[in-house]
């Protein structure tokens, strides 16, 4: 269902344009875009702010025979591929997986952050020895938003737990992290500053029972300044 609100239905937007979604809520939105202005706006929106993203990555040409293989696949051999559909130089800047990667979590910041106070601060979030984004945060002391983008759930018997790490400073929990993968946090009265590091921990159902991470570190991040 195509949300009413504003700002759910740009955080929906930029999913679609980003390639998030799964085949059916993308249906979804095309068939909505003809009678939806609002949807149509906000998809232009997103388009044209990604479309400067794509700008990060190095231009890559195809490889030979994409077409024809793609067609083969398709059951269309014999047909011209749609116009600039492989010429499209902003595709293969897409295609370029580090590109990909830090644009999603760039629009995903700009998509989902809750207002905040400033400063705003951005930290994308991975596993040790991954570059792969899974989860993103956003805001700063005026409140934050965890959103996860590509992680798995935690053991059906454990917690994910978010902690701040300032730099000679002890961890602080910002909080049990819900099943459905969505953190909101409302101001804060410790201040967190650009530069400290955020960490998701695998602790006992319900969070650490001692204050401090009892768990190994699966995801970790840098809070930047993002304005």
């Amino acid at each position: 269902m195509i949300p009413d609100d504003l700002d759910d239905l740009h955080a929906l937007a930029g999913e679609y344009v980003l390639g998030t979604l799964d085949p059916a809520a993308a249906r979804e939105i095309e068939d909505a875009l003809v009678a939806n202005a609002a949807l149509r706006r906000a998809v232009i929106f997103w388009e044209e702010r990604l479309h400067g993203l794509s700008r990060l990555a190095a231009p890559s040409e195809p490889p030979p025979g994409t077409w024809e293989e793609i067609a083969a696949r398709l059951g269309t051999a014999g047909k011209s591929p749609p116009l600039g559909l492989l010429n499209s130089l902003v595709l293969w800047r897409w295609s370029t997986a580090g590109a990909a990667a830090v644009a999603a979590c760039l629009a995903l910041y700009i998509a989902l952050a809750p207002p905040a106070a400033a400063p705003r601060l951005v930290a994308v979030l991975h596993a040790p020895q991954q570059q792969q984004p899974a989860w993103v945060a956003s805001g700063g002391n005026g409140g934050m938003l965890l959103r996860a983008v590509a992680a798995a759930a935690a053991p059906g018997d454990r917690s994910f737990e978010l902690w701040a790490i300032g730099p000679g400073t002890a961890p602080v929990s910002l909080g049990v992290v819900p099943a459905s993968g969505r953190l909101e946090l409302g101001p804060r009265s410790t201040a967190i500053h650009d530069g400290d590091q955020l960490a998701i921990t695998i602790e006992p159902k319900g969070g650490s029972p001692t204050g401090q991470p009892t768990g190994p570190i699966v995801f970790a991040g840098t809070l930047v300044a993002a304005q």
